[in-house]
């Protein structure tokens, strides 16, 4: 089948959304959108008459395929005598990240409000730079500026003690 690239651009964020709602993972979410555009494609021109339709089908398949592969995976039993890694971390490397979070707070506490509000909302909270431009009344280029910044600021700090800790 030969479709534009208007198809994609109309139907994309649809697809998308269908997956990422049902699997919960950006990347499998984008395999899905990208296998269901090849399968679409893979049809003869003029024997789909609603694309979104198709399309939706395809990928409601997809994901389901999916999941069928995920619970088989995680129904396998492993063999005798195989021992399972524990996941929990040791004492030294829970004292190690609680040390880490201390420098980057006080990284944190050394930016500016504006920034560390800006970094605050879009790193650790997840919003949207159109979120938080709507909520600090600054527009959404000037958050990503400001969490450009904030990244370098932190990247310099966790640097520099890291060089001091070296000395």
């Amino acid at each position: 089948m030969n479709f534009d690239e208007s198809v994609y651009r109309l139907f994309r964020r649809e697809v998308y959304r269908l997956a990422y709602r049902h699997l919960g993972d950006h990347s499998a979410s984008e395999d899905v959108v990208q296998d269901s555009f090849v399968r679409l494609a893979q049809y003869r021109s003029g024997t789909v008459a609603n694309l979104g339709g198709m399309l939706r089908t395809i990928a409601h398949n997809l994901i389901v395929d999916q999941a069928r592969f995920h619970k088989r995976r995680a129904e396998e039993v492993l063999p005798d005598g195989v021992d399972v890694p524990n996941e929990s971390p040791s004492q030294e490397q829970v004292l190690l990240q609680r040390e880490r979070m201390e420098q980057v707070s006080e990284i944190l506490a050394q930016m500016p409000e504006q920034r560390r509000q800006v970094f605050i909302m879009r790193r650790l909270h997840g919003m949207s730079a159109r979120e938080v431009g709507a909520a600090l009344a600054i527009s959404p280029a000037a958050v990503d500026t400001h969490v450009a910044r904030a990244v370098l600021a932190l990247h310099r700090g966790m640097a520099d003690l890291e060089g001091r800790q070296a000395q």
